[in-house]
């Protein structure tokens, strides 16, 4: 705030900059310098009030997606049929929107207006124009947009479930330690003939080796995670015997 000490350090010329570069105030040019420093202080007031409001209404507030502590600026959605607040982080809404396709609040599962959309594209733009996020109202209106992350997390799934399915059959041979005790000549197992088990279970990994390239290619993250509980469970049956081609198999993936 500024005293009677800055009003007579201050001429008026500078203090219509401050009113216009500083607190962007419009025609000030025929305003008295006693005018001119109400002013300004004004707007400085308003700052500190509104600095104030944000301390008290942020306090303990935490994003609903990622759970972080939220400041402003953040998007804010508040009920309709409630005075309740829900907190998000731009990055964390705007992709969680560009994940699912989904535009209702993931808390209330309210669908989003396009006010409501409008309002998140332009405050994250106006406050972090250096990340160039998509617009959730745009998604909204794509359709088709929706229905393509539906069917991608479809493939997902279909994907992840064939692939346990594989490794379980796996791990049935390594616990029983049938490698090691197999019978000579060919095996029938689900009506399919193999000339042995070892035979069976080199088919088994290249399904799981095509299987996982497609897994990958959708989604790297369940891959690695599937890669990485697979070698776990290996390493436990590290003295099963006839069982290291496999171990290797999977590190190779």
């Amino acid at each position: 705030m500024l005293n009677q000490i800055s009003f007579k350090m201050l001429n008026a010329d500078t203090l219509k900059l401050f009113n216009r570069k500083i607190a962007g105030i419009k025609n000030v040019s025929k305003l008295k310098k006693k005018e001119l420093l109400d002013s300004y202080n004004t707007f400085l007031a308003c700052k500190i009030i509104q600095r104030c409001f944000r301390n008290h209404f942020y306090k303990n507030a935490e994003c609903s997606i990622s759970l972080e502590p939220v400041r402003y600026p953040c998007f804010i959605y508040r009920t309709k049929s409630s005075s309740h607040c829900f907190f998000y982080n731009y990055d964390s809404i705007i992709k969680y929107i560009m994940k699912t396709g989904d535009t209702r609040d993931p808390m209330t599962r309210n669908a989003y207006s396009d006010n409501d959309l409008n309002r998140l594209d332009t405050e994250a733009k106006f406050h972090y124009p250096e990340i160039r996020y998509s617009s959730t109202l745009k998604i909204k209106k794509n359709i088709n947009y929706a229905k393509r992350i539906r069917n991608r997390e479809n493939e997902i799934l279909s994907y992840q479930t064939y692939i346990e399915e594989l490794k379980n059959k796996i791990l049935v041979i390594v616990e029983s330690d049938s490698l090691s005790w197999e019978p000579f000549g060919a095996i029938t197992i689900d009506s399919v003939e193999f000339h042995s088990i070892k035979d069976y279970v080199l088919t088994l990994l290249q399904k799981i080796k095509t299987v996982y390239v497609s897994l990958n290619n959708y989604d790297h993250f369940s891959a690695s995670c599937f890669k990485e509980s697979i070698i776990l469970c290996m390493e436990l049956y590290s003295e099963v015997q006839n069982v290291q081609f496999i171990a290797t198999f999977f590190q190779t993936l």
